[in-house]
């Protein structure tokens, strides 16, 4: 039953992938928030903590994923704003 905790992981990894491809094809991200995305990493970064204290494998793993996508996607909007 434990398996059915690590689909968030995909579900995380598959919901970021359409906002990667955009800022990838049109390496602009005028109209998006890193404050948004900046807050959402070190969210994420806490609930990876937790997981890891509690030793809750199937949580850390989901926000591990969840984290590199938002992590990625910040990178592209700090890289791809106009200056």
């Amino acid at each position: 039953m434990e398996i059915f905790f690590y689909l968030p992981a995909i579900l995380f990894l598959v919901s970021g992938f359409p906002q990667m491809i955009k800022l990838l094809k049109t390496k602009s991200s005028e109209d998006i928030s890193v404050l948004m995305y900046a807050i959402t990493c070190v969210a994420i970064l806490i609930v990876v903590i937790d997981a890891y204290l509690n030793r809750n494998t199937s949580i850390m793993v989901s926000n591990l994923a969840s984290l590199a996508i938002t992590g990625t996607n910040t990178f592209l909007v700090i890289k791809y704003k106009k200056k």
